[in-house]
């Protein structure tokens, strides 16, 4: 019987082993990786927290800091040159405020002398204060009803005068009409921040004085 002789030394037995070793090589580098890398975001996030623990302390020092600047500079100020300034300033503040408040009659005699026809003549005048406002009372004579009309139809048209009523109307011995009328004031028309203000805008004439300029009233 002849002997078998091997024809290859190529072992045909698995290799198995090799592999293996390779593949945990491979998983050893990549734990290395993730490692690395969460070794970094650690650390950055242990910067961050110490940044930020570090910004809130110097925030509540500076806030310190100022409160006391503060109270020095307060402490410098003497009392009484405070206290002449506030007093100062709540006299400003009334003055302002009697000035908004304030109110004239100039305003309102000189809207009826630019609106009142010449055969239209007032011969008694009372306003009282109401809620409302200031309520104007007028009894005077007109020369025949279409000159009160004509009236009716400038008062009516005037922004001035609201809830505006004409009443009373009869005949007297001349023949004129006397009537009586009723009107709520406009707060605006006597306002004298608003007179000023007007005033303040007027031209002024070559003589040195405000030129107001004069109204001519039409006639029927």
């Amino acid at each position: 019987m002849e002997p078998k002789f091997q024809s290859s030394f190529i072992p045909k037995g698995p290799i198995s082993p090799i592999v293996q070793g390779a593949s945990m090589g491979r998983r050893g580098k990549e734990k290395s990786l993730l490692s690395f890398l969460a070794l970094i975001i650690f650390s950055i996030s242990v910067i961050l927290a110490f940044g930020m623990f570090g910004y809130k302390f110097y925030l509540k020092y500076s806030i310190e800091q100022m409160g006391t600047d503060l109270e020095n500079a307060r402490a410098t100020l003497q009392s009484d040159v405070i206290r002449e300034l506030t007093r100062l300033d709540n006299r400003i503040l009334s003055s302002q405020k009697l000035i908004t408040e304030h109110q004239i009659l100039s305003p309102l005699f000189s809207f009826l002398e630019m609106s009142t026809p010449k055969t239209v003549r007032f011969n008694d005048f009372h306003y009282t204060k109401t809620q409302e406002g200031l309520e104007l009372l007028i009894k005077g004579e007109a020369r025949g009803y279409a000159t009160l009309a004509l009236q009716s139809d400038i008062f009516n048209k005037s922004q001035d005068f609201k809830d505006s009523i004409f009443s009373d109307l009869k005949l007297n011995a001349k023949g004129d009409v006397n009537f009586s009328f009723k009107t709520i004031i406009d707060p605006n028309l006597l306002s004298y921040q608003r007179e000023v203000e007007r005033i303040d805008t007027l031209p002024v004439s070559s003589t040195g004085s405000v030129a107001t300029g004069t109204a001519t009233s039409t006639s029927n």
